[in-house]
């Protein structure tokens, strides 16, 4: 199961049922992005779904936003595989997909970004973000360095999309945020054993 399934009532299963999701995970960006009349009227407007059809799926905006950051998640962490498997440094490919979410869609990100720091308490949502340190972290490093560099890092990315800063996504802020990250590692201890 995807995050993205994770946060719907009804699990789609069929083909159908799974575009019909997508399709309304779209709509949801689009308006978020353009117009911010971000109802589930609107939503299953622009979706071409009934109101009744998305309910069916998201019981209510709150459970969209969340389903939107699980896709993203899932997406960031394909994109990473993807880069390291083209051999891009596991570091620098992490990082590039985190700046990268949302495929440029700023108000999107922002907006899911918000809904997510409202509801810090969502199930497995630290795990989510301990796991996606994983590139960050040498084998037999402590648990705190993972903490310590994914917050930092969130922090960053959390901090550009929020304050809607020009450094978003620029090739300037990747080298900062790699820099960081290398110089955290070269600093840490290992663990004695």
């Amino acid at each position: 199961m995807s995050d993205a399934a994770a946060s719907v009532r009804r699990r789609p299963r069929q083909g159908r049922s799974i575009a019909t999701v997508e399709a309304i995970l779209e709509a949801a960006t689009r308006i978020l992005e353009t117009d911010g009349r971000f109802t589930t009227n609107h939503v299953a407007e622009r979706a071409g779904v009934s109101v009744g059809t998305l309910y069916q799926y998201f019981p209510d905006k709150a459970a969209i936003l969340h389903a939107l950051a699980a896709r993203e998640r899932a997406g960031m962490a394909a994109a990473t595989r993807t880069a390291i498997a083209a051999g891009v440094d596991p570091a620098r490919a992490a990082i590039r997909a985190q700046l990268a979410a949302f495929d440029g869609r700023h108000a999107a990100r922002r907006a899911v970004l918000e809904a997510i720091l409202r509801d810090p308490a969502v199930p497995g949502m630290a795990d989510k973000v301990d796991a996606g340190v994983a590139p960050f972290v040498r084998d037999g490093e402590r648990p705190v360095h993972a903490f310590v560099l994914s917050r930092a890092i969130m922090g960053v990315v959390r901090a550009a999309v929020l304050e809607d800063s020009p450094l978003l996504g620029t090739p300037e802020l990747e080298e900062a945020l790699v820099r960081l990250v290398r110089g955290y590692a070269e600093a840490s201890p290992k663990r004695s054993k």
